[in-house]
């Protein structure tokens, strides 16, 4: 697994670091933020954080957190590879882009008619993939984004909300997974990006809640409800496994020094080749929504407030380091 041994834990009552073995270290914001777990996000050094109940974004340094108002209610956020851009989805359906150095809106776009779910840049940081709650799919190539405000491609099939996908698009672009999405009623669908319906469609055993991919690893962590985890290998559905024991539905899912979980009875931490926990923390306190790792945050941080404008300045630029798909 990973070195780095920092976790951090996005709690309804605070925000707070878990040690290795999944006790509280230390709070970080005694804030606490009701918030799904796509609509959190982080960068090297700060935690972002869309909140569920008001159209504002929080950001978490190591000091102090600060909040902006948005235009709307944001449902899901991710960063650039870089974290020079904030990606945000909100409940209409519309994608926002920031500079976050500059504050600038550089994209106000409608993708879909309905909320979006999630939002996923590739590793390459070369296209955009979007889900909506009607169990739609966008494909958009970056330079094609801001260049000639395309839409991208829609993909098909699912008949419930997404809840979670998997950006897996990679030069050459020859390899027969492209994305992975879950839906509500436990639908795993793999896709290519050059077919409009998925290649192969499966079903969990358990309802999903929030979707993960390893850093390390050619595999999916699925957090369910009813205590499970599905652990789901890219190249054969038929290897996937569950990991029990949680009591509730797990909250939190995370890839660091090992697979860090979360729900109504604590923390554990599981050995996942052996399918073994390892370690279980009770005393967690609050309710955790989102579980980050490979963060460490910086003590000053110089925030910017986003505008709300969309920037007709040209000399805004993105840094995009391909420009095709094929």
């Amino acid at each position: 697994m990973l070195n780095d041994g920092s976790v951090i834990a996005v709690g309804d009552n605070a925000v707070f670091i878990l040690d290795s073995t999944g006790r509280v270290e230390r709070e970080v914001s005694k804030d606490g933020f009701k918030c799904n777990p796509n609509s959190v996000a982080s960068t090297s050094n700060i935690v972002c954080i869309a909140t569920g109940d008001k159209a504002k974004i929080a950001f978490i340094s190591e000091s102090k957190s600060y909040k902006v108002s948005v235009p709307e209610l944001i449902t899901a956020v991710t960063f650039s590879r870089s974290g020079d851009l904030l990606y945000a989805g909100s409940n209409t359906g519309r994608l926002y882009v920031w500079q976050i150095s500059t504050g600038t809106l550089i994209k106000n776009k409608q993708i879909f008619f309905n909320s979006i779910t999630d939002i996923k840049v590739d590793f390459e940081n070369v296209t955009i993939l979007i889900s909506a709650q009607n169990g739609d799919i966008a494909l958009i190539r970056l330079v094609e984004l801001f260049l000639s405000d395309s839409k991208g491609t829609v993909y098909v099939g699912h008949s419930a909300t997404v809840i979670g996908i998997a950006n897996l698009m990679q030069e050459p672009y020859t390899r027969r997974l492209s994305f992975v999405s879950i839906s509500r009623d436990k639908n795993v669908r793999f896709w290519n990006h050059k077919e409009r319906t998925a290649i192969s469609s499966h079903f969990l055993e358990h309802v999903p809640l929030s979707v993960e991919q390893s850093k390390i690893s050619q595999r999916l962590y699925i957090a369910c409800d009813m205590g499970h985890i599905a652990i789901v290998p890219l190249d054969d559905f038929k290897k996937t496994f569950y990991l029990s024991g949680h009591v509730g539905a797990v909250t939190g899912c995370v890839e660091a020094f090992n697979l860090v979980t979360c729900a109504l009875d604590g923390v554990r931490i599981w050995d996942v080749d052996s399918r073994l926990c390892i370690s279980h923390y009770a005393g967690i306190g609050p309710r955790i929504n989102k579980l980050l790792s490979g963060v460490i945050l910086e003590p000053r941080v110089h925030f910017v407030p986003l505008k709300n404008i969309v920037s007709d300045d040209k000399r805004v630029t993105t840094c995009m380091n391909k420009s095709s798909v094929g």
